[in-house]
This record gives structure tokens, C-alpha cells and sequence, in this order.
């Protein structure tokens, strides 16, 4: 019998290939990013309190400086629902860009799997949606507001994570430093795909997923 995770690498690769040819057609159509063609660029501060060593170089104790980009999916006018993205970037201590991206999401069975509309930027659950390779087996990583913001961050954020099916475990926060509305872009690329924590690596089927969408979709994006 085949395993769910061979079976989920093979069903990837061509699914994969589709989104790759959607989403480069939407990045020629648009001439930009075909997804979160726009967003603000804002420095945040992610703290752990203690080791979570099943999270790799995530859940190292300590105190970074890394940078958050808040975006709308689909690019809707903010007076509309949207897609709400929030994509992260620390650097390592080798100097190595280590990126995460969660979307909005619920949290609950099977919610947590399931994109959500809404009209503002972090205003409530984002998940990474797909999970990751944990020491011990599948993860998944999500963000939501904090009830306890904490002095000077103009937003705090809680970070958790969860097995797939599992209670969420809250093991650090990211403190937003800058008010999103006095922000700008900026020319930084994130790669999920590509900048997967250390020792987090995306599941194998989960890369080939989204391989295609983001390489095709880039070159598209600069030609």
C-alpha cells in the first residue's frame, strides 16, 4: 500500500504544475506579482521564551530582529474583504534568510486548512496552512492577535504551533514596530518555498507544490 505522504508527493508535482501555469498567467496579465501584489513592509521583533527544539531553528529561545510583509492576497480594494497575508524574515546566525508565511485562517478541524476572507490586516488567526517537517513528525505554525500587546509594538502577535490534528500551543509572539499605515513597500522577496527554517523544512509534497507557482511566476514577473 502506498503511504499518504508517496501518494501526496505524486498527486503534488502535477498539481503543482497547474498553479505554476495559473499563477504565471495572472503575473503577466497583472505585470507584477500575480499574489499579494501589494503590501507594507514593517520591522518586527519575534521572541521565544524558551526552547521548542521540535521547531528547529523557530523555536530556538531568544530574541531576533526580522521583518514583516502584511498583504492582501488577491489585491482587492480595502474596502473589501480579502485574503490577509503576513510573511516573516530573520537571518540566521550564519546569515542564512529564513522566511515564514501564514494566511488567514480558522483554527479549529478542518478551518485551519481553510483560507479566510476579511477586511483588515491582522485582526485575527493565520495559519502556514501546509505543514511542516518537525523533528518528530508534521507541524504547523500560526499567528494571531495577542490580548496582551506589549508596551511600545503597535501590534503583537501570538505564535503557535500544533500538529496537523492537535491542540495549538502558544511559544512566542512577534511585536509589530511600526504602525502598518506609516509603512511602504519594499523590493524584499520572500521564498517560503525556497528560505524554509532550519531545521523545519517544508514536507517534501508541500515544496513540489508550490515549486512551480513561485519560480515560473517570478520569471514571469521580471520579464
Amino acid at each position: 500500500m502506498i503511504s499518504p505522504r508517496v501518494l501526496g508527493r505524486y498527486v503534488a508535482l502535477p498539481v503543482g504544475v497547474v498553479l505554476g501555469g495559473v499563477t504565471t498567467a495572472m503575473a503577466l496579465a497583472r505585470r507584477s506579482r500575480p499574489l499579494h501584489p501589494r503590501g507594507v513592509v514593517v520591522p518586527v521583533r519575534v521572541v521565544v521564551p524558551d526552547d521548542v527544539p521540535e521547531l528547529g531553528s523557530v523555536g530556538r529561545a531568544g530574541t531576533r530582529e526580522a521583518v514583516a510583509r502584511v498583504s492582501r492576497a488577491v489585491g482587492l480594494p480595502e474596502s473589501l474583504p480579502d485574503i490577509q497575508g503576513v510573511a516573516l524574515r530573520w537571518y540566521d546566525d550564519d546569515g542564512a534568510p529564513a522566511d515564514l508565511l501564514v494566511a488567514s485562517t480558522g483554527t479549529r478541524v478542518p478551518t485551519r486548512f481553510c483560507l479566510t476572507w476579511r477586511r483588515r490586516p491582522l485582526a485575527g488567526p493565520m495559519t502556514t496552512l501546509l505543514p511542516y517537517t518537525g523533528r518528530t513528525g508534521r507541524v504547523l505554525l500560526g499567528a494571531w492577535p495577542s490580548s496582551a500587546p506589549r508596551p511600545g509594538a503597535t501590534a503583537t502577535l501570538d505564535l503557535a504551533w500544533a500538529r496537523p490534528l492537535g491542540a495549538w500551543q502558544v511559544f512566542g509572539r512577534v511585536d509589530v514596530l511600526r504602525p502598518l499605515e506609516a509603512s511602504g513597500e519594499s523590493s524584499i522577496r520572500f521564498e517560503p518555498a525556497g528560505n524554509a527554517p532550519r531545521d523545519l523544512p517544508l514536507e517534501p509534497w508541500v515544496a513540489s507544490l508550490r515549486h512551480y507557482a513561485y519560480r515560473w511566476a517570478r520569471a514571469a514577473f521580471r520579464t
